[in-house]
Order: C-alpha cells, then structure tokens, then sequence
C-alpha cells in the first residue's frame, strides 16, 4: 500500500470517529435529565394517647353522699343500694391513680348508688320524724297546752310548720332538725301544762279539804252552843 493510501484511510479513520463523537455528544445533550428521585416520606410517630387525669371531682361528690348517707344512717332503708354503692366506691379508691378511667367509671356508680340510698332514705326518715312530732303535739293538745303554756305552744308549732314545709321543699336535713325542735317544744310544753294543772287540782282540792274542816268546827261549835243552852 502506498503512503498516500494509508495517509488518506487515517484520515477517513479520523473523520469517522470525529462524526461518532458529534452523534453521542448531541444526544447526552439532547436526552431529558433524568427525574431526581424523591424520598419516602417518613410517617410521624403516632402520638401518645394523653393521660387521664385523676377523677377528683367524681371522688369528691362520692365521699360527700357518701358522709350524708352515714349521718343520717340511710343505709338501713336501702340496703342494697348501699351496699353496691359502696363496692364501687372502694373498686375506685383501690384504681385512683392507678387506672383513672376506672377509677372514673367506679366513681360515677358510686355516686349514683347514693343518691338512690338518698332519694329512697330521706323521705322514710323525715315521715318518722315527723310523726313523733306529731304524737308529741297530739298530747299537748289533750293538755290544753296551747292555752295553759301559750308562748311554749306557739313556738312548738311554728317550728313544725317550718319542718313541713322544708320536707315539702325535699331540704331534708333543714325539716329533720326542725321536726325534732318542734317534738322537744311540745313535750315541754305539755310537761309545763301538766306541771299547771297538777298545781290546780291540788289547790282546788285543798280549798275543798278546808272548807270540809271549816264546816265540820261549825257544826261542832253549833253543838257546843246547843248543849251549853240546855
């Protein structure tokens, strides 16, 4: 071969690579960039379930019915309401702090079991009340107190007034108090009164025991006087 041909096939040579090297540069600068790729997203941590509180007014309001219930021994006219009321209320001590959504739950049983020991105890216990009252008053009337002991009377049975109309209005422990005032006033009362006519019938019987006495020297005297003219 002769120089001119090689010298003419390098140069062919030459412009073929030149000519690829034009077609890969126009297409990486044609070709679309690749998309940059995006990352997962990471999902937040789940939030923590927020705390219950202690259940301190539902604890309170149960020891406040309960300590009236106690008072007034209501227990006794509804025993098995009393008795679940307090399970409850010893199921929420016992989880107070503890786990406050039973303790919660334990609370609000509690409470409602003595408001029913309330509802049902109250009633039976100012008709008993009310009834000594009443027996009370009864025996004053046989002793004519409100005439013999007026003032005494008079306030014995304003206070009784005062305790009906109280049980009316459901404020039980205003009508209990005043109930039992109003069966002391009358029980004084009818003591003074009986004091009064005791002291009456004493003193009418003394005035007759004289008179007896007074009769009887006269008709002596008479006789003396008779005998004494004979």
């Amino acid at each position: 071969m002769s120089r001119i041909r090689k010298r003419r096939r390098a140069w062919l040579v030459g412009i073929l690579v030149l000519a690829a090297a034009a077609v890969v540069m126009v297409s990486c600068k044609t070709a679309p960039a690749p998309e940059p790729v995006q990352p997962e997203p990471i999902a937040p941590a789940p939030e923590p379930a927020p705390a219950v509180p202690t259940p301190e007014q539902e604890y309170q309001t149960a020891k406040e019915l309960r300590a009236t219930v106690t008072q007034f021994n209501l227990d006794r006219y509804e025993a098995e309401a009393f008795n679940q009321a307090e399970a409850s209320f010893k199921d929420g001590e016992a989880a107070y702090d503890k786990d406050n959504a039973k303790s919660k739950t334990a609370f609000e049983k509690a409470i409602v079991g003595y408001q029913q020991v309330l509802d049902g105890g109250f009633p039976a216990l100012a008709g008993e009340r009310r009834k000594l009252a009443e027996d009370a008053k009864a025996e004053a009337d046989a002793l004519k107190a409100a005439v013999a002991v007026k003032a005494d009377y008079a306030a014995a049975l304003k206070q009784y007034n005062q305790a009906v109309d109280a049980e009316k209005a459901k404020d039980y422990p205003k009508s209990l108090g005043l109930f039992d005032q109003s069966e002391a006033g009358f029980a004084a009362a009818a003591l003074k009164a009986r004091q009064l006519k005791a002291r009456a019938e004493g003193s009418i019987d003394a005035v007759k025991e004289n008179l007896a006495d007074a009769e009887q020297q006269a008709a002596e005297a008479e006789k003396v006087r008779e005998e004494g003219g004979l």
